[in-house]
Formats: C-alpha cells, sequence, structure tokens
C-alpha cells in the first residue's frame, strides 16, 4: 500500500469513531500526520522505533522522541504515567507508530506489553494510535480496512 488520499486521516478523525489500537497499511509522513490531526482538531504524536528491538528500547526511543519526562532509566510504570500525561490534553490525541516491525520479530512479548499500555491508556479518553506501514503483521491488532 501507499500513501493514503490527502484528508483521508482528518476525515477519519473527524467521525469521532476512530478509537483504540489499530494497524493501517499505509505511509504517513510526518507533516502529513501533524496538518491532518490539527485540521481534525487531534493532537498527533510520532513514533519512529525503526531498529527497536526490546521494550526497554521502546520505552527510551518513546521517551525521547514524545517529550515524556522521566527518570533517566524509566520503568513500564513510568513510561505508562508519561504516556498518560501526553494524551491528556484537552484535544483527542492520535500517536502514529512507525517502524515497529523489528520489536515484533525480536519480542513478541514485549510488543503485547507495548500494546496492553496503549489499550489501558486509551481505555478512559478519545484517541488513537495506529500502527502504520505497508509491511509485516502485528499479532491480535485489529486492521483499519480503509486505504
Amino acid at each position: 500500500m501507499v500513501s493514503p488520499n490527502p484528508g483521508l486521516l482528518a476525515a477519519l478523525l473527524k467521525t469521532g469513531r476512530l478509537n483504540g489500537l489499530l494497524r493501517w497499511k499505509v505511509i504517513l509522513a510526518d507533516d502529513a500526520v501533524r496538518a491532518e490531526c490539527s485540521a481534525a482538531n487531534w493532537s498527533p504524536l510520532i513514533l519512529d522505533s525503526r531498529n527497536v528491538k526490546t521494550l526497554e528500547e521502546l520505552i527510551q526511543i518513546s521517551v525521547a522522541e514524545l517529550a515524556i519526562a522521566t527518570s533517566a532509566n524509566p520503568t513500564v510504570s513510568e513510561w505508562e504515567k508519561g504516556l498518560d500525561l501526553a494524551f491528556s490534553g484537552v484535544q483527542p490525541t492520535c500517536l502514529v507508530w512507525l517502524g515497529w516491525q523489528e520489536l515484533v520479530k525480536h519480542s513478541k512479548e514485549d510488543a503485547a506489553v507495548a500494546v496492553a499500555i496503549f489499550e489501558d491508556l486509551l481505555k478512559s479518553r478519545d484517541g488513537v494510535v495506529l500502527i502504520v506501514g505497508h509491511q509485516g503483521i502485528f499479532p491480535n491488532i485489529d486492521e483499519l480496512a480503509l486505504a
């Protein structure tokens, strides 16, 4: 798959029915994510975890990329609290996660922990985590069929 039609992400977000954790087999450019989230009145977060193979590495990279305030060596609990703050704004949040394939390949268990944390985070608020990219399968994650 390739990039979705311009404006499609914004349109999906505006419907208010795009919530939870979804796998979307598309390529989304950072600038397009920011522009479309802004157009839909959503806050964008972009997480690129290419070459990450463990949960610890995912935590470290996401703390840096998402500007999450934690200790120097954050625990899973600290990471979860930091993500909670990142998602706690007035607007709903759309986190676009790319580069997840190595984590799934090397540790399905660590990937499952990350998924559980994202799912818990999204239970009590409007928001979405889009697991994007045209390659790979993320176990036990529903796919967004629109392209």
